[in-house]
C-alpha cells in the first residue's frame, strides 16, 4: 500500500528529495527568448490568439479613409443634401464593416502552418518551409504632441468651415466623431496592450505584394507564444 502511494505521488510530480517548504519556493521561469525551445521539451500545442491586429489591414483602411474623405470634401459641396447624406451613410457604413473585419483578425499555429485570419479581408496560410525569420520590435505609439497637433488641425478646419458657411463640409466630417468613439470603445474592450510589432518574413513574395513581411501587432505574451510555436514547428519540419 505504501509503495502504491509513493508511485501515485511521483506521477503527480512530487519529489521525495524536496521538502514541502522548499517545494513552495520553486517558481516557474519564462524563457527570455521563447523561440528557443529547450532540448527534450514537450510538444507545443496549437497556439491561437485573437488579441492581434494586422498592419496591412490598418494601411488599407487608412488609404480608403483618406481617399474617400478627399473625394467627399472636393465634390460634396456641389451635391444636394438628398444625394450627399446617402453617400455619407454608405461610406461610413463601409468603414464600419472594414473595422469589424479588422477586429475579427486572429492568428493560429498548428502542424499545418501559420493561419492569418482576416488578413487583408481574407485568410492566409503560411507554410513553415516558406518562413525565413520571425522578429519582434517595440511598437512606437504616436506621441501626445502629434495627437494634439492633429486635433488642432481638425478643430481649425471645422472653425474655418463654420466661418465660411461650408455646412456640407461639417456634415461630411461630423459623423466621424461618434464613429471613432464607437470603434475606440470596441478596441479597448477586445484588444489589450498591443505594444509589440512582430514580423514574419516569407521566402516567397508574390508579385502584387510590396513586402515579404507579414506584420502582426500584438502584446508581449502573444508575440512570445507566436515565436515559440513557429520555432517549434520549424524545428519539427
Amino acid at each position: 500500500m505504501t509503495l502504491l502511494i509513493e508511485n501515485i505521488r511521483k506521477m503527480m510530480g512530487w519529489c521525495p528529495n524536496v521538502t514541502p517548504a522548499k517545494y513552495n519556493t520553486i517558481q516557474h521561469v519564462d524563457f527570455v527568448n521563447p523561440s528557443q525551445i529547450p532540448s527534450g521539451g514537450s510538444n507545443v500545442e496549437k497556439f491561437e490568439s485573437k488579441n492581434v491586429l494586422f498592419f496591412a489591414n490598418t494601411s488599407v483602411f487608412t488609404f480608403c479613409l483618406i481617399i474617400s474623405l478627399n473625394l467627399v470634401l472636393r465634390f460634396g459641396r456641389n451635391l444636394d443634401y438628398a444625394v450627399l447624406i446617402p453617400i455619407l451613410m454608405l461610406m461610413y457604413s463601409l468603414f464600419y464593416f472594414l473595422e469589424v473585419k479588422m477586429f475579427q483578425a486572429s492568428i493560429s499555429i498548428d502542424e499545418n502552418g501559420v493561419h492569418l485570419e482576416s488578413f487583408k479581408l481574407r485568410d492566409v496560410l503560411l507554410n513553415y518551409n516558406d518562413i525565413k525569420s520571425v522578429k519582434t520590435f517595440k511598437l512606437n505609439k504616436p506621441s501626445i504632441a502629434l495627437i494634439a497637433m492633429a486635433l488642432i488641425i481638425i478643430v481649425a478646419l471645422l472653425a474655418y468651415s463654420v466661418i465660411s458657411g461650408e455646412w456640407k463640409v461639417i456634415i461630411s466630417i461630423a459623423p466621424a466623431l461618434p464613429w471613432y468613439l464607437l470603434i475606440k470603445q470596441r478596441h479597448d474592450r477586445e484588444k489589450h496592450n498591443l505594444d509589440i510589432q512582430l514580423y514574419i518574413e516569407s521566402r516567397k513574395k508574390k508579385w502584387y505584394e510590396l513586402s515579404p513581411y507579414y506584420s502582426v501587432i500584438t502584446d508581449q505574451m502573444t508575440a512570445s507564444g507566436i515565436q515559440a510555436a513557429i520555432g517549434h514547428y520549424r524545428g519539427v519540419k
